[in-house]
């Protein structure tokens, strides 16, 4: 028999300090949306820390080692540079015991040096998947699916 297991969150209503019980893949939902709109979205990485375990690692087929906090945190810094206009919409959201998957659209301009590529000015829209662990309400590790040929080819122009 499964146990929903269950975290209490402290939230803010109206100024007054309210408790309430959430499941642990609604509360882990809340966390990678959070970081997303903070730290992606809104260039926020000192908050960094906030969302990520020390050992955080991500799994990708980029050629791009991440790990920890500062690791994110220069990946962020540099996608945000490249792509100053940059604004992930996320379109899928699932949860299931530690683990969040997200489907999201990266949307941006190439407007700066990145991995090695001049920037051309063009935009891009690009779908990936990422499934993250969660760890003590922290993002512990992350694998990510992305068609980097196709990325490549709409930063350059080639489509």
């Amino acid at each position: 028999m499964a146990v929903e297991k269950e975290r209490l969150i402290g939230v803010t209503l109206m100024g007054h300090n309210a408790a309430r019980m959430v499941s642990i893949e609604t509360a882990n939902k809340e966390l990678v949306t959070r970081f997303f709109d903070q730290v992606w979205n809104q260039g926020r990485v000192e908050l960094v820390e906030q969302f990520v375990a020390a050992d955080y690692a991500s799994h990708n087929k980029l050629g791009v080692e991440v790990l920890g906090p500062e690791g994110l945190r220069q990946v962020v810094i540099a996608q945000r540079s490249a792509f100053p206009d940059l604004v992930t919409q996320i379109e899928d959201l699932i949860a299931e015991a530690d683990k969040v998957v997200v489907r999201a659209i990266d949307r941006g301009t190439f407007l700066n040096p990145f991995m090695g590529i001049l920037p051309t000015g063009n935009r891009f829209a690009i779908t990936w998947i990422d499934i993250f662990r969660i760890e003590d309400g922290a993002l512990k590790e992350a694998w990510l699916e992305i068609d980097s040929a196709d990325f490549r080819s709409q930063l350059l122009g080639n489509r």
